[in-house]
């Protein structure tokens, strides 16, 4: 989408969208001069929102849960990578994985 339609549904104005994406917040995708923008970008922007006015977050806290929440959704799609992968092992493959993760998982328990 582009710019005016963007703030409109992120309920922005102009110079916090620039100041957002010159703090790396936002990431528009580029058309020439023209930055288009996707639902993510809109639903991005409202967090953005929510957590410095609603919530109260300052610039750093913002920066930090962003760059969490973007880790977290990059592991979510190794995850699905990983799962289509063992999916696609036969029985005997998955079940040694399985043991594979079981143990190490055990390994790693600390008793109290």
């Amino acid at each position: 989408m582009e710019i005016n339609e963007f703030l409109v549904h992120a309920g922005l104005d102009l110079e916090h969208l620039h100041g957002w994406v010159e703090a790396g917040w936002l990431a528009p995708t580029s058309q020439g001069k023209e930055w288009l923008f996707s639902e993510i970008d809109v639903a991005r922007a409202q967090l953005i929102r929510d957590l410095k006015s609603d919530m109260g977050v300052n610039d750093e806290g913002i920066a930090i849960i962003l760059d969490l929440l973007d880790q977290l959704y990059g592991l979510r799609g190794t995850l699905r990578e990983i799962a289509c992968a063992f999916a696609a092992q036969d029985e005997l493959v998955r079940r040694r994985i399985l043991t594979q993760i079981r143990g190490a998982m055990a390994e790693t328990v600390v008793p109290e």
